[in-house]
């Protein structure tokens, strides 16, 4: 469960394999996996139109086994939630999706950041949270600076190059969410996968990345 000062959320090992993952966000859009979603009780952080709502429920899925996983998350971090996800173009849309799986990331829930990717990205982006829990640890990334490059219109999506570098620490998911690694930093050459959702809204369906050096 991941415990706040106002509530509680249950995380359940998956069934399946897990991803081969190394570093922050940007390597699960390589990986394969199974689909790893939460269950929950009272009080977890969910999307709630273009926010976030630490009263909400969430809702429980299924594909879950194995013992339940007590993650202690501060108040202050569940609360420091981004600014309402922006959909309109494929760069917002990036940007978006950047700042909530971060978010996800940080308070170890990743379906608040859902309303950002497609079903596929969502398979992935959860399992490395998961991957994450099942090693006791959250992931507490910054985007220190992001350039974008020409868009690439096709029939079916569009695609999106840029550049990132990102700094990142690994935290304990005991209560005070002690740093266990980093600060380490990390750059990477991306191109982003983006189609549209049925309101039309731009989402990200898919990140190629590649390290400009060593990811910890």
């Amino acid at each position: 469960m991941v415990r706040t000062t106002e509530g509680v959320w249950k995380r359940l090992r998956p069934l399946g394999s897990l991803w081969h993952v190394s570093g922050t966000l940007l390597l699960v859009s390589a990986l394969v996996g199974a689909l790893l979603v939460a269950t929950g009780c009272s009080k977890s952080t969910t999307p709630n139109g273009n926010g976030v709502s630490s009263e909400a429920t969430a809702t429980q899925s299924g594909h879950m086994a194995g013992p339940a996983l007590e993650v202690h998350v501060p108040q202050s971090a569940v609360d420091d939630s981004p600014a309402p996800w922006n959909l309109n173009t494929p760069e917002s849309a990036v940007r978006s999706y950047l700042d909530w799986i971060t978010y996800a990331f940080r308070i170890g829930q990743s379906g608040v950041a859902t309303a950002t990717m497609s079903a596929a990205e969502e398979v992935r982006v959860d399992s490395y949270n998961q991957y994450n829990l099942e090693k006791s640890r959250l992931v507490d990334q910054t985007l220190k600076a992001i350039t974008f490059g020409k868009v690439s219109t096709g029939a079916t999506s569009t695609l999106l190059p840029a550049k990132e570098s990102w700094t990142y620490s690994y935290l304990s998911v005991a209560e005070g969410n002690k740093v266990i690694g980093g600060p380490y930093s990390a750059d990477y050459d991306t191109t982003y996968t983006l189609v549209k959702n049925k309101k039309g809204e731009w989402v990200v369906d898919s990140v190629a990345a590649k390290a400009r050096g060593t990811v910890k």
